[in-house]
């Protein structure tokens, strides 16, 4: 088998990695539940944020 080729289930190699799964390499040790809990809390922030602008007009 040569060096360059990748098996199922092998982890890649850093040089290989896109940008986006360097970025998400970032937070692969944080808990699903935060994760989740932030991205609903930013979704909070934007509708009080747009149901305020609406209100203000």
């Amino acid at each position: 088998m040569e060096q360059n080729e990748k098996r199922p289930g092998e982890p890649a190699r850093t040089d290989e990695l896109t940008s986006i799964e360097r970025f998400y390499e970032n937070f692969r040790r944080v808990p699903l539940k935060y994760l989740d809990l932030f991205i609903g809390l930013c979704a909070a922030a934007l509708v009080a944020v747009v149901a305020l602008g609406i209100l203000n007009r």
